[in-house]
């Protein structure tokens, strides 16, 4: 299912919400991608007692940091304490589920996703499709990798993603000098290598190409040292 586990939420709270989502609108089209009453009463319950093992772990949480202020003003704090913070009560938790909630959401969305009758309208309301940011060329900057290659040259790599290449300059007396418009996502330079035995700093930057121009910012400067 590793095509399916790209528009799975990472941040636990975000996580939470999309299974509850998830849950409160399957019913809607179960009968459309073919889901079962026992795969929607699964969803649910494991919408459920996820959002509960959050708020109970966001409790105790704070139940900590107010012991841990209790005990470091016990030890060399306020002469008055107060009463002892009192352990939070969690309410009734749901009924429990197994583990692996990710995987079963992840597993029926991608059973969803090959049913006839999908969308990805269907797919965006129950919120299991990544979501997608449009393509702005001005918004680009290269993020560099170099390192050195057999023969100790330099190679520059960098991710060209819907970019036609990228210009990639190095730095000689101060100015940036054109080394090469590279159209494949890494370069081996060559050029001014120092002489056998000696060493050289040398400093690269790169900015994206789009139809024919540069695009975006200029990535930071990567520098490396290189021996002849």
């Amino acid at each position: 299912m590793a095509s399916n586990s790209t528009f799975i939420e990472k941040d636990d709270t975000k996580f939470s919400q999309q299974l509850t989502q998830f849950a409160d609108r399957l019913p809607t089209y179960s009968s459309t991608v073919g889901v079962t009453t026992a795969e929607k009463n699964s969803a649910t319950a494991d919408a459920l007692f996820f959002a509960f093992i959050l708020s109970w772990l966001v409790m105790f949480r704070d139940f900590a940091t107010q012991a841990t202020a209790y005990k470091d003003n016990a030890r060399k704090g306020i002469v008055v304490l107060g009463t002892i913070p009192a352990a939070p009560e969690p309410d009734t938790a749901p009924a429990q589920v197994s583990g692996n909630i990710q995987k079963r959401f992840s597993d029926l969305a991608g059973r969803i996703k090959k049913s006839p009758n999908y969308t990805p309208a269907i797919g965006r309301d129950l919120g299991i499709v990544a979501p997608s940011s449009p393509f702005v060329p001005g918004d680009g900057k290269p993020v560099l990798t170099v390192k050195l290659v057999e023969g100790g040259f330099p190679q520059i790599k960098f991710k060209k993603g819907k970019y036609s290449g990228a210009k990639i300059e190095k730095e000689k007396g101060g100015e940036w000098d054109l080394v090469t418009i590279s159209t494949p996502p890494r370069f081996i330079d060559r050029t001014d290598f120092p002489a056998t035995g000696q060493t050289k700093i040398v400093k690269y930057r790169a900015i994206y190409m789009y139809k024919g121009a540069p695009a975006g910012e200029y990535s930071e400067v990567f520098t490396i040292t290189v021996t002849g």
